[in-house]
């Protein structure tokens, strides 16, 4: 007989899913474009350098022999405080990039809860069908038995049959349900085995959620929104350019060529027209970034403070399920004892039984909605497997 695969740890469910996840691949490559922008911003240079080559005659006018000769180099420079400016951006940009891998690896880990919670609440739906067939096969045998022996109603046997159909078909709807939840589990990690709920309750206090990793990202966004304003406001102007050129002249035929060697500075002026479109478009987006910055604080604080407050409504209403299916089985067993005495109908043991059947039903989904509560609020902290 193959044993059952043994079930995976929730970091290694984790690492599975991101390996098979696009984000996985986007990280990496925005890892790499800001080290490719740190290395640019340690460049002596902000550009290629430019080399110039010219010649010119008089051959097709005057034809006197003259000719010149011309190569040049045109180095770009950095402004004052741009290089700077350009590591400090660069920095800033490596830094949200492993936040954003953080930030991902979190609403990853929120999408494998929801399909593992998906799995196990299958799970327990297909046991509790399970309980239910099982139990009606058993009434209707009796009622077949006790048929054949004269002692009941056909009509009792019939509403047995019927009852047991009924639960026959819900239980292959659960089948399918539970199969339908396992494959999307497999297809987020390539695992066929989940692990355990319980594995996510470990409680941390409110003061936690300033780590959050939505949180650092959302910091790390602004940080770099604010590093992209300081560039543009150091780049108001094109980069200035050293050029040196080399210049070998011939005034006419068999005379004595000369050379030159000259230096020049060219600098662009600034342009507020040109300017201001990407200044101001810097300046919006760090406002942006700030207010986005803020809003996700709140919305994280109100999702824990309300996720709290579901965990501790889940408690009361666990002990009054409980009282009630207590009460409920009680109640059945009676009149499951009226009814084998011939004291009471099939339909108002039937009804009875249902009735006990689901309340069992309700109060061990409460409990697993508990465990999957308890581990919603783990990472509504932030805190990953």
């Amino acid at each position: 007989m193959p044993l059952a695969p043994q079930a995976p740890s929730w970091a290694q469910a984790l690492d599975a899913a991101w390996a098979r996840s696009a984000e996985s691949v986007a990280a990496l490559a925005a890892a790499q474009s800001a080290g490719a922008e740190q290395a640019a911003a340690r460049a002596w240079l902000p550009g290629a350098p430019v080399l110039e080559v010219g010649w010119r005659t008089d051959q097709f006018t005057r034809n006197a022999g003259a000719r010149e000769s011309e190569l040049g180099v045109a180095l770009p420079l950095w402004l004052p405080g741009q290089r700077l400016a350009s590591a400090q951006q660069a920095e800033a940009a490596a830094a949200l990039a492993q936040a954003s891998a953080s930030a991902q690896r979190v609403q990853l880990a929120q999408a494998l809860l929801d399909a593992a919670a998906a799995v196990q609440q299958q799970r327990l739906a297909l046991v509790l069908r399970t309980a239910e067939v099982e139990a009606l096969r058993q009434l209707a045998a009796d009622m077949q038995r006790l048929l054949a022996a004269g002692e009941r109603a056909r009509t009792d046997s019939l509403a047995a049959q019927a009852e047991l159909l009924q639960a026959q078909a819900l239980l292959q709807q659960a089948r399918s349900a539970l199969q339908s939840a396992e494959l999307h589990w497999q297809g987020l990690t390539g695992l066929s085995a989940i692990p355990a709920l319980e594995a996510l309750q470990a409680q941390a206090p409110p003061s936690a959620l300033a780590q959050h990793p939505l949180l650092r990202e959302a910091a790390a966004h602004s940080q770099w929104a604010q590093r992209q304003l300081a560039l543009v406001e150091r780049s108001r102007r094109a980069a200035p350019e050293l050029q040196t050129r080399w210049v070998q002249q011939v005034e006419a035929r068999g005379a004595a060529a000369t050379q030159s060697l000259g230096l020049s500075l060219r600098i662009p002026l600034h342009s507020p027209a040109q300017h201001s479109p990407q200044l101001l478009a810097a300046q919006g987006a760090y406002a942006q970034a700030q207010a986005r910055q803020q809003e996700l604080e709140w919305q994280l604080q109100a999702q824990w403070a309300q996720q709290q407050a579901t965990l501790t409504g889940m408690t009361h209403q666990i002990a009054h399920a409980s009282q009630r299916a207590g009460q409920l089985q009680e109640r059945a067993a009676l009149i499951e004892k009226s009814f084998r005495s011939g004291e009471t109908a099939l339909a108002d043991w039937l009804r009875t039984r249902a009735a006990a059947s689901e309340a069992e039903a309700a109060l061990q989904t409460l409990r697993l909605q508990q465990q999957i509560a308890q581990a919603r609020l783990q990472l509504s902290i932030g805190i990953l497997p």
